[in-house]
């Protein structure tokens, strides 16, 4: 791997690369080096070619086993529309899982069983889930005030601000204006992907309304959620804390966590680098309300309550999006002009999943027993119920 600091050395942008967790003086030039060079849809070797990474062990990451798609319950010509609607939308991969067993592995591309994706967002949910065996251990509470976490912000009104509301995206706080113009180091989705130290970006963030008042997906919301539980799980870091609660236990394969520097910060709100497999694992534990081969990974009450709907977005739970009710077009912030179209109602009232920039998906359908992923480039057709609906209504009855 080659570090951040390598990187800039090499950009002319360092003439010596810091010491270990040292930021560098020039943030604006690391911001803008990262943001031309680092290729987030190719892959995880090309992720950690340009950005330090922090491995999270896992354990014997052995494939899932499989069952025939009709001993499974399905319409085999009706499950491969399924496919090829995905196929057809620049996808990487498609997995379907009934009752913890693969009915459809696919893949695209030149990838492959063993090849780990950037899946944006999708870390979100792997942070919350994180925090159910936090929570169970007394660590931190999901009504918490944030700042009893946060020392910087310990005598700051917006210490105050509940964890529940971080994770619900409902803090009340402020996401930057974007500046006008052609991407610069001040914008905020540039400073809180790529600067040297986002701890520090996201503690800057104001708050311009009062919490659980209304509902904005922000990545700083996210960020400084993580902050708190990496502050409750130390001296263990972040990523120990996650290989040895659910990780390894889930017998997923390594995955490696995108960091802003050497030993500094994960991003909370992005980019796991995980393989395709692993997130059906991610996906079953969501579906099994957090039970793995008869051990409790996460109590059951946080899943139910990332599950349940937030009290300003029935969409929404925490980190976790929710398929009823029925949303023609899903809009993650009055201020944020991308939009998801679900031309259809799902075909069931209990979907939830784990949304990543581009269709990046994970779909947990718990009356049907199933999880689906689906991982691949932006599609510029994609309709969230689409893909679901397919595999549904493929199942006979």
């Amino acid at each position: 791997m080659r570090a951040w600091a390598a990187l800039l050395a090499a950009a002319g942008l360092l003439a010596h690369p810091p010491a270990a967790g040292q930021a560098p003086a020039d943030e604006a030039a690391i911001i803008m080096a990262r943001a031309r060079a680092l290729p987030l849809e190719r892959g995880v070797e090309a992720v950690e070619a340009y950005v330090p990474a922090e491995t999270v062990r896992g354990g014997s990451g052995r494939p899932l086993p499989a069952r025939g798609p009709e001993r499974a319950g399905f319409d085999p010509a009706a499950l491969e529309k399924a496919a090829l609607w995905a196929e057809a939308r620049q996808s990487h991969a498609l997995l379907v899982a009934r009752d913890g067993r693969l009915v459809l592995e696919r893949y695209w591309n030149g990838f492959g069983r063993d090849s780990r994706f950037s899946t944006a967002s999708m870390m979100k949910a792997v942070m919350a889930l994180a925090y159910g065996p936090a929570v169970a251990e007394g660590r931190i509470g999901l009504d918490d005030p944030v700042g009893r976490h946060l020392p910087e912000w310990r005598e700051d009104p917006r210490g105050q601000i509940p964890i529940r509301r971080l994770l619900a995206m409902e803090s009340g706080l402020a996401f930057p204006p974007q500046p006008p113009g052609p991407p610069s180091p001040a914008s905020p989705t540039l400073r809180i992907m790529f600067a040297p130290d986002i701890r520090a970006v996201a503690l800057g963030v104001p708050q311009d309304a009062p919490p659980g008042t209304r509902f904005a997906y922000s990545n700083y919301d996210s960020q400084l959620a993580g902050e708190a539980l990496a502050a409750a799980v130390a001296p263990e870091r972040f990523a120990d804390f996650l290989s040895r609660r659910i990780w390894k236990p889930l017998d997923a394969a390594d995955a490696s966590l995108f960091l802003d520097r050497e030993g500094g910060s994960p991003h909370y709100f992005c980019c796991l680098q995980a393989r395709a497999m692993d997130w059906v694992r991610v996906g079953e534990l969501i579906r099994t309300r957090g039970r793995v081969r008869g051990r409790q990974l996460v109590p059951a009450a946080h899943v139910e309550a990332m599950t349940a709907p937030a009290s300003t977005n029935p969409n929404f739970g925490l980190q976790l999006w929710r398929g009823s009710p029925h949303a023609p077009v899903r809009r993650y912030s009055a201020t944020i002009a991308l939009t998801v179209p679900a031309a259809e109602p799902f075909a069931r009232d209990d979907v939830v999943f784990i949304d990543g920039a581009g269709g990046q998906r994970v779909y947990v359908i718990p009356s049907e027993r199933l999880t689906i992923v689906r991982i691949g480039r932006a599609a510029p057709d994609w309709d969230d119920s689409a893909l679901p609906n397919l595999v549904l209504a493929a199942l006979r009855r």
